[in-house]
């Protein structure tokens, strides 16, 4: 395995499961889609410029994760696993709990770009080059995007602010 190969799956490999964890909402076909983007992503190293590995390899995710979710039956929720297998740990306030699964189901509920946007840039903290190299979009598309995104996200937690 080369150096640069497992520098990279050594820095992306958590917010590669992230994506792809908010994006299917589950744990195996989550597992599934990172591995098959690790696969790709070390067969092309040799033709993929190092500071364009990250964007190159969150889009692959990305795309994986929409590849599945098209091919998804209508009746195939899998709402339920995902949060039976996000139990909380024991020291968490029932409250913050409450709040955070409800932020979660929240983004979750968004429409593509706007949940691959917000967990891109406000969960994982990418910058605003790094989203719109990802997801192929112009600045000004990432920004009006996610102001949209985290307007709908306002409107659906504002119950909780009450």
């Amino acid at each position: 395995m080369s150096k640069q190969f497992r520098q990279w799956v050594e820095e992306y490999q958590d917010q590669a499961w992230t994506l792809a964890r908010y994006m299917l909402r589950d744990h195996a076909e989550a597992e599934d889609v990172c591995q098959e983007s690790f696969v790709k992503l070390w067969h092309h190293q040799d033709r993929i410029d190092q500071e364009k590995a990250k964007p190159w390899l969150m889009r692959v995710i990305r795309n994986g994760c929409l590849d599945r979710i098209r091919r998804r039956k209508p009746e195939g929720d899998l709402q339920g696993q995902a949060e039976a297998s996000d139990a909380p740990g024991p020291m968490e306030d029932l409250e913050q709990r409450d709040t955070g699964r409800r932020l979660k189901a929240a983004i979750e509920a968004l429409n593509e770009p706007y949940r691959s946007l917000v967990v891109l840039r406000d969960v994982q903290q990418h910058s605003y080059a790094e989203v719109a190299g990802t997801l192929d979009l112009s600045m000004s598309q990432v920004k009006v995007y996610l102001h949209r995104a985290r307007k709908q996200l306002r409107e659906e937690l504002a119950p909780l602010r009450a």
